[in-house]
């Protein structure tokens, strides 16, 4: 085997166990790695030298290993950062989260407590909106997450005062990905780009940074003149550097050990019980099928013909789940109905 090229990152979901029923949740297999396997995991990961993992669920904080598992993460040098609901919080996993360094990014994904609880069955605004406080008392929250839907998408400007009032630092916006009602959830692509447009006035009212985990949002911020920036500082759900769609140039882990190229993608490459995650990745940058799907040449329709094709490609997962058809346009894109062609000057 050649040298690898390092995933960016490396996002495992280690449970599929989770106490809140989200309309926007994907789905998730029950079964669970071992502890035993899930130990040598966390050394294949270090082998393989992401920027950063993420550890998520379900809700992680339910699985009894986890401070385990993150403390050998921690222990390999590895930068790592936990989704959790916020549901489950006491003094001892704050401290314990504190000693192993740990980044904790909380979900509320609605602004005012009809719509929170509305989008995440079973949850408590009130008791997500302590835990978010709680971490960043202790210095361990690094962003809220708020996954966009059609429910939600006009308390931008309120999640932002929000995300301000419990000291979080950041927000990451996530587009809605491949879930039980996608149809019903999806924002049209107008709807997308109100969205952004929401997004970048209330993070210049509010001066609290964002990630917007869309691959067409800088597409649409050059195209539309407004202003956006840069988080003042680094890693996370997404990267900020690099907006276009990263499918097949990071590693998802399912709580099965099912491993997959996309967090929301259908496709299963492997699983970590019958091969290493090194092997794997090495036959993920070998696939002539993977290297396709990444190569923005090979779009159909009216991603080929943009401008912003090199640096957008457009999501994936979104366009198969949509089409049935990896290399389909991005149908949430807002500039997909333009004539957004690749010589200079025309619009």
């Amino acid at each position: 085997m050649g040298e690898i090229r390092a995933p960016y990152l490396v996002d495992w979901a280690m449970t599929g166990r989770c106490d809140l029923s989200c309309r926007h949740c994907r789905g998730f297999p029950q079964e669970e790695l071992s502890t035993e396997r899930a130990r040598r995991l966390t050394g294949e990961i270090a082998e393989l030298g992401p920027g950063w993992v993420i550890v998520e669920g379900g809700e992680p904080l339910l699985r009894d290993d986890l401070f385990e598992l993150l403390g050998r993460l921690r222990g390999e040098g590895l930068e790592v950062h936990l989704i959790t609901n916020g549901m489950m919080i006491t003094p001892e996993i704050v401290t314990v989260l504190k000693q192993l360094g740990i980044r904790v990014m909380v979900s509320i994904d609605g602004a005012t407590r009809e719509t929170y609880e509305r989008v995440r069955g079973g949850a408590s605004f009130e008791r997500v909106l302590r835990s978010a406080r709680r971490y960043a008392r202790a210095g361990l929250l690094e962003a809220v997450n708020f996954t966009i839907l059609k429910a939600n998408y006009p308390e931008i400007p309120a999640l932002f005062r929000l995300a301000r009032s419990v000291g979080a630092p950041k927000i990451n916006l996530i587009g809605l990905k491949p879930c039980a009602d996608y149809a019903g959830e999806l924002l049209s692509p107008l709807e997308y780009e109100e969205a952004i447009r929401l997004t970048c006035r209330a993070a210049q009212e509010t001066g609290v940074d964002f990630f917007f985990d869309e691959p067409f949002f800088w597409a649409v911020v050059k195209e539309r003149s407004l202003t956006a920036r840069l988080p003042s500082e680094g890693a996370g759900i997404v990267v900020a550097a690099n907006s276009a769609c990263a499918f097949g140039d990071y590693i998802f882990i399912e709580a099965n050990g099912d491993v997959k190229p996309c967090s929301y993608a259908s496709m299963v490459v492997a699983n970590v019980s019958k091969k290493s995650l090194v092997g794997i990745w090495d036959e993920m940058q070998a696939s002539p099928l993977l290297n396709r799907i990444k190569d923005p040449l090979t779009r159909t329709g009216a991603c080929l013909d943009c401008r912003y094709l090199e640096e957008c490609k457009g999501c994936r997962s979104r366009s198969f789940a949509l089409t049935g058809d990896w290399f389909a346009s991005d149908a949430a894109c807002p500039l997909r109905s333009q004539n957004m062609v690749i010589e200079e000057g025309i619009k």
